[in-house]
């Protein structure tokens, strides 16, 4: 597709090829540079940024990924992918140097400005809570010093003074010391209060920020990160409860074919779509749907039983099936494969996982655009 590499390294202008003792002994012509040979290595460290690369705000960590697997083909072919029998000039095969150096820059900077913005609200809150703390302790030094003056007023009435002035240093004692309790009183629970809305304001932005650490950039569902601690969680309860539950694994039937038919955005457009259905198909706010990986995702239906999980089942076959999925006009009709997995007395998640799985394979060798129920522990091994 992308033609011969040989022909690719003519793009070196003014790279000139000579010969040394060994190499014509050899017939073997040696290159001027190794412009050539920091390709790959250049391509394979751009891919490396690119899938470690994190959400920034308005773009997601897919987005980032895609743009430098972008500059990564770029650096490897070109400013365009040639055709055999294009009748492109080799010169005009330049690579935008330039270009990449912009966006590799630009990137690091949005970076280090969006963990040095999120580091900065870190430093705000512990300079608040620090704050807080210290006028705490200043104020209660404070008033212990005025509990400290209205005991020595009447230490001193008790040595020297006469009943009535004894009577009368107590009462301003007591007094006294009801006030600084009610004004303590009220400093520590407008210092809670002001505490409570700092962590509450605290508490939301994080939400956030973990609901979108937890969720699959595409599809909006949740990522296997998060479903493999629901699933912990839900065989955990299933324990001590003893309550059934049941998994699906989903796959779309002959997605490779989506994509080399369509291509990668339809094959997007069509893994989108299904997430949707999905949704549609299992609405309780218990169900719990992941995209798995690719063109597979798994719903976890906790207080079900296999019955329950054939009708649904029955009523997501229908909904792929009957209806094509879209992209820019073109009809997409697809199927999928689900295999089903109820929760067995003492079985981790890894088992109840793995029936899942094999199920799954068992509709797809059975045709595909099926339903199959999992076996028994017993009888999986």
């Amino acid at each position: 597709m992308f033609g011969s590499w040989s022909k690719g390294k003519a793009d070196l202008k003014g790279q000139e090829v000579m010969s040394d003792p060994k190499a014509s002994e050899l017939n073997e012509p040696v290159v001027a540079d190794d412009h050539d040979q920091a390709l790959e290595p250049l391509a394979r460290v751009l891919r490396s940024m690119g899938r470690h690369a994190f959400d920034l705000e308005e773009l997601s960590e897919e987005d980032i990924n895609k743009e430098f697997e972008r500059w990564a083909m770029h650096v490897l072919v070109g400013n365009s992918i040639r055709e055999e029998g294009s009748d492109i000039a080799e010169e005009d095969f330049r690579r935008d140097w330039g270009g990449l150096t912009t966006f590799v820059n630009k990137h690091r900077q949005h970076e280090k400005l969006y963990v040095n913005r999120n580091l900065q609200d870190v430093r705000n809150v512990l300079w608040e809570f620090t704050n807080t703390v210290g006028r705490a302790i200043v104020e209660d030094q404070e008033t212990d010093q005025q509990v400290e003056d209205y005991i020595g007023q009447l230490r001193v009435a008790t040595e020297g003074g006469s009943f009535s002035e004894v009577k009368q240093a107590l009462l301003a004692v007591v007094q006294g010391m009801n006030t600084v309790v009610d004004e303590r009183k009220k400093r520590q629970q407008q210092r809670i209060k002001r505490l409570g809305e700092k962590l509450r304001s605290v508490e939301k932005e994080l939400g956030t920020v973990r609901k979108e650490m937890e969720l699959d950039p595409l599809t909006r569902l949740y990522n296997r990160g998060a479903l493999d601690l629901q699933l912990e969680r839900t065989v955990s309860l299933s324990f001590f409860s003893e309550t059934p539950a049941c998994v699906f694994m989903v796959d779309i039937d002959h997605f490779k074919q989506i994509n080399d038919t369509h291509g990668h955005p339809a094959g997007d457009a069509v893994i989108q779509q299904l997430a949707d259905r999905l949704v549609s198909t299992f609405p309780r706010k218990t169900d719990f749907v992941a995209r798995y990986g690719g063109e597979e995702f798994c719903v976890l239906l906790p207080g079900a039983n296999y019955e329950l999980c054939q009708r649904l089942g029955e009523r997501l076959l229908e909904a792929v099936h009957h209806e094509p999925f879209c992209y820019q006009e073109i009809s997409i009709p697809a199927t999928v494969s689900i295999g089903v997995a109820e929760l067995q007395s003492g079985e981790t998640v890894a088992t109840w996982l793995g029936r899942a799985d094999r199920a799954l394979y068992r509709a797809k060798e059975g045709g595909r655009n099926q339903l199959c129920i999992a076996l028994e522990m017993v009888d999986a091994s």
